[in-house]
């Protein structure tokens, strides 16, 4: 066999045969495995495509003790990808993945071996999908996954379909959430959009040379007369010998001025009509003393129906470019995640420089109008960040205009992510008054090191100058990353 091919989160390669075999072992916890066999659409056809020990075989994938096997030619067309799920044992309550699982996926097809070992789980999470199985332009593929569910099987539920019996009660009124009605999961983000971004460190300043010796050639002391002889004159001292010096090493270069991720030039160049916003982005950095600091910058979107009007004015527009100005500090890919969300996660998608105009409209245009819930939205960022394997910290703009349905989930959500390279900056639209859950957000106790900002942008916030949106975008976030550096949350 072949030599062993180690996957990252995200990371994919192409299976090499008819069949292949998931083989997953844990070291310290007690596993069950299935499989969940997906359409087009990253949902279940039925019931019946669930794949566990109850319904050990589907349509060519069964499931055996702590292994799947797939023969890849008797997959029906309509399924385009399956998932490869662990949960923990229904028979020890209050067991869940952490950093003493061991967590750890082997793959074989033909002769090629693939493993993957995903990041120790940190939020209680009872089931992991490790990996998935997909058609790629006529073949099949792997992916390393490693995406989590702290609420166990509903969480799996909401993504894929799956009926299960502990799925959520409906949301409260007055706009309640549908049981039934699952939300869809992120579709998967293309091999070739959204590059992870590599950390730039910066290169250690040359060392001086050893300092110069501070020695000198000894002069020998002159030979003792004879006792019987008279003292002779002494000699003349020869002239000293020059002591040799070496030569000082130059001063080292200065280091190089932190500069923006993204050059003035290249704005001018992909996207001119937002070189003001760049500019006055760097300007609010430069006061925060953070130029030339790294994020992946997320904007998540509002998309319940109290916000249409927004969306009609250009104002949600108005501030994805605000966002991707400020990104273009930030970050050096020009590419922004956006997820668009209401009742349930509506979209993820992106924005970019060279995209830019007109995007939210065309992101929006047929997506439905409904409720408010935080936690799916944020679910959402999280499950892309940890999967493109980014190493820069993220900074979230989560703008919405009103308090959630799921304010109990959005709280513990919060406290759960603090241990994480993420922060989150709320941004609230309409009247102060129904933004008190988003201050409480500021201030919520319980949490590791404090890991979001707020601010009210107003009932019209097109008419607030872009220099002041950024001073409030960045009013908490240095803050947020001298206390995530202290606590070892980012480097």
């Amino acid at each position: 066999m072949a030599g062993a091919i180690a996957l990252t989160p995200g990371g994919n390669t192409a299976l090499d045969g008819g069949r292949a075999r998931a083989e997953v072992t844990a070291t310290g916890t007690a596993v069950d495995v299935s499989a969940v066999l997906l359409a087009e659409d990253r949902k279940v056809r039925g019931d019946t495509d669930l794949v566990f020990y109850n319904h050990p075989a589907q349509d060519g994938v069964t499931v055996q003790g702590q292994a799947i096997g797939v023969e890849l030619a008797l997959v029906p067309a309509a399924v385009h990808t399956v998932a490869v799920v662990v949960s923990v044992d229904a028979d020890e309550p209050g067991t869940v993945f952490d950093s003493g699982s061991g967590l750890r996926l082997d793959v074989t097809s033909g002769d090629r071996l693939v493993t993957f070992e995903p990041p120790p789980c940190r939020l209680g999470e009872t089931v992991v999908v490790l990996a998935e199985f997909y058609r790629r332009a006529g073949g099949w593929k792997v992916r390393a996954v490693g995406q989590g569910y702290a609420d166990g099987l509903a969480g799996l539920a909401r993504d894929f379909g799956v009926s299960v019996d502990d799925a959520p009660a409906a949301a409260p009124s007055p706009a309640p959430v549908a049981a039934a009605e699952p939300a869809p999961s992120p579709p998967t983000v293309p091999d070739t959009v959204l590059a992870p971004p590599t950390l730039q460190m910066p290169s250690p300043a040359p060392g001086f040379g050893p300092p110069p010796p501070a020695w000198a050639p000894p002069v020998p002391p002159p030979p003792a007369a004879p006792p019987t002889a008279p003292p002779p004159m002494p000699a003349p001292m020869p002239a000293p010998m020059p002591v040799p010096v070496r030569a000082s090493a130059p001063p080292p270069p200065p280091p190089p001025a932190p500069a923006p991720a993204i050059s003035l030039e290249k704005v001018e160049q992909a996207a001119p009509a937002l070189v003001n916003l760049y500019k006055q982005a760097g300007i609010s950095l430069q006061k925060q003393g953070i130029t030339g600091q790294r994020a992946a910058v997320y904007l998540v979107l509002d998309h319940s129906a109290s916000m249409k009007s927004y969306y009609r004015s250009g104002t949600m527009q108005h501030l994805a470019e605000q966002v991707l100005g400020l990104s273009a500090n930030l970050d050096d890919d020009g590419v922004v995640p956006v997820v668009v969300f209401g009742s349930q996660v509506n979209l993820v998608s992106e924005i970019s420089l060279d995209n830019h105009t007109g995007r939210v409209e065309a992101l929006q245009r047929k997506l439905p109008w409904g409720g408010t819930c935080y936690s799916p939205a944020m679910r959402a960022v999280i499950d892309h960040y940890q999967r493109c394997g980014a190493t820069d910290p993220a900074y979230v703009v989560f703008q919405t205009d009103g308090e959630p349905f799921d304010r109990g989930a959005t709280k513990r959500l919060l406290q759960e992510c603090s241990t994480l390279p993420i922060f989150w900056q709320f941004v609230g639209f309409g009247s102060p008054r129904g933004l008190k859950f988003l201050q409480g957000l500021d201030t919520l106790k319980g949490r590791t090191i404090d890991n979001a900002g707020f601010f009210a942008a107003g009932r019209d916030p097109r008419q607030r100058d872009d220099g002041e949106l950024y001073d409030l975008l960045m009013a908490e976030f240095p803050t947020w990353l001298k206390s995530a550096r202290a606590a070892r949350i980012i480097r």
